[in-house]
């Protein structure tokens, strides 16, 4: 199967002629499993959004930001953009206001100054926790539309499909 990555130089080649003569070979986006994946993930999102925004002041990528940092204390803004799928504006933009909330430090590289660590603070520790708790309850709340036995075949088509993606 050819990855990803190389299937992208195959989107010049696409067949842009009429739609009439393709309908049955459009694109269904409601069956297309990104979109149907970002649905998903956009909602969760959503609600996990209504929740930190207005209690902690944060944007999405700020959370994102955050939780990035939890999971992998001291992480450079490169290394955020990588594991967040976030672009270095994004994240640049994030940290900045993690700092000034006070719920993140930056911590300039002793060899290089343009490098950073970027580690949560005790208040950024205990608002993480806090967003944690709703995330778990957000996802014990979806997962239980399946049985164990699904879940478990989810997260083997998920990695293989995260592997697949890469």
């Amino acid at each position: 199967m050819q990855t990803i990555s190389n299937q992208k130089s195959d989107l010049s080649k696409a067949d842009t002629s009429a739609p009439e003569s393709h309908a049955d070979q459009l694109l269904q986006l409601e069956s297309w499993l990104p979109y149907r994946l970002f649905r998903i993930s956009a909602r969760v999102a959503d609600v996990l959004n209504a929740y930190y925004g207005p209690k902690f002041g944060f944007s999405r990528s700020a959370w994102r930001t955050m939780a990035i940092i939890a999971n992998r204390p001291g992480a450079s803004a490169k290394e955020i953009c990588q594991a967040g799928g976030l672009d270095q504006f994004s994240v640049s933009r994030a940290v900045k206001q993690l700092v000034e909330l006070g719920y993140a430090r930056r911590q300039a590289g002793r060899s290089d100054r343009r490098y950073a660590a970027i580690e949560l603070s005790e208040s950024g520790w205990s608002a993480f926790t806090e967003i944690s708790d709703v995330a778990k309850r957000l996802d014990a709340d979806l997962t239980s539309a399946v049985s164990e036995k699904e879940l478990a075949a989810l997260d083997s088509i998920l990695t293989r499909l995260d592997n697949a993606s890469a």
